[in-house]
């Protein structure tokens, strides 16, 4: 997510991939601002539709999957 008037990257708390304790949704090692910036972007998401993944801040799945048993093994382009 990135602020729209300054075009920079809101601060997580950690990267994108991260995969340490610091990556949990309410990791206590993270500033109030990254909390609100992760706080944002779960609200975004389950107002969309998406189900939040406590372990890692960016993960998040669809509600309603409508294919939930269905693996895919396709290329993307």
């Amino acid at each position: 997510m990135i602020h729209l008037a300054t075009k920079e990257e809101l601060d997580m708390g950690s990267p994108f991939d991260f995969l340490g304790p610091r990556s949990r949704y309410n990791s206590p090692s993270i500033n109030e601002e990254q909390f609100k910036n992760r706080k944002l972007l779960r609200d975004l998401m389950v107002k969309y539709g998406f189900v939040p993944y406590n372990e890692e801040w960016w993960h998040f799945r669809l509600k309603d999957e409508p294919f939930p048993d269905t693996y895919f093994n396709f290329v993307v382009e």
